[in-house]
């Protein structure tokens, strides 16, 4: 968080320094911004006051007085050259949005008055075949740009809650059935759009952070790394997250049948497929390596 003083009204303010920061209202908020940033609806001098109104939850207000407006809309100015703090700059002054984060600020959305429950942080309580569907809207996004691709994404993810789900449960959203994405998807239109553009990139910087996670299992630190190559799944932005080939290892892994038939594994958590993914890779890497010796 950044901390604002501001004397004319002796009060103290705070600004998220980038997305990671932002509370739900927020995150939605400087979403929609960014999406109209880099859609090229609005300049980026525009984008920064923009978004430090919105996330510092202020209306402007025109001053009768030509001067006293001129002296504080120079101040608004200035004051937003610290939502610089939401990118990276290149030593040519290229911005990079900052997505660094794998908490979701936006766990449960409500549309007419249901609430549609989500991913819960770092994506706890996804099952794997929700995140092959949904891998699968992304990339499809990122060739076409086509809207209906961002709601077909949140779609897959966001649910009704099931009625049978206790309070406690990991997930309390209904199953995850294909056949009815379509149908929230029409419905999702209704939705801000900024909480649509949020997802897209929440699920794009958690696929960011799968190609170099470090985590612990059974005591060790293991790195995803290996389970990446170095192409990526899509070409419309060279910077693309490397994929995995998700739906190709879902049907290789139903084949298997470590995990059951095709419909079980897609019921299976996404984590735990990801380090048994991790363990069979890893060991084969092994096995190679002493034939080699």
């Amino acid at each position: 968080m950044i901390s604002l003083e501001i004397p004319d009204i002796k009060k103290k303010l705070y600004l998220p320094s980038d997305l990671s920061d932002c509370d739900a209202q927020q995150y939605a908020n400087v979403s929609e911004l960014i999406y109209k940033y880099q859609s090229g609806e609005i300049t980026y001098d525009e984008f920064r006051v923009l978004a430090l109104y919105r996330l510092l939850d202020m209306e402007p207000v025109i001053n009768e007085d030509d001067e006293a407006q001129i002296e504080k809309m120079a101040n608004i100015y200035i004051i937003s050259h610290q939502i610089d703090s939401f990118f990276t700059f290149d030593e040519d002054g290229k911005k990079t949005l900052k997505q660094e984060y794998t908490n979701n600020p936006m766990q449960i959305v409500k549309l007419d008055k249901v609430h549609f429950h989500g991913p819960s942080n770092h994506f706890d309580n996804v099952q794997f075949g929700e995140y092959v569907d949904g891998l699968h809207f992304f990339t499809e996004y990122h060739e076409t740009q086509d809207l209906h691709y961002l709601y077909l994404l949140m779609a897959t993810f966001y649910r009704e809650k099931d009625p049978k789900a206790l309070d406690d449960d990991t997930d309390v959203r209904v199953e995850a059935l294909t056949g009815r994405i379509e149908a929230r998807a029409e419905k999702f239109k209704k939705l801000p759009f900024g909480q649509v553009y949020g997802f897209f990139l929440l699920f794009a910087s958690f696929q960011k952070y799968l190609v170099t996670a470090k985590l612990y299992w059974q005591g060790k630190e293991i790195s995803l790394a290996i389970l990446f190559d170095q192409k990526t799944e899509t070409t419309h932005q060279p910077e693309a997250i490397p994929g995995l080939g998700m739906k190709s290892i879902l049907y290789t892994l139903a084949e298997s049948g470590v995990f059951g038939v095709l419909k079980e594994l897609r019921k299976e958590s996404f984590w735990e497929i990801i380090f048994r993914m991790y363990d069979l890779v890893k060991r084969d890497a092994d096995t190679k390596a002493k034939t080699k010796k």
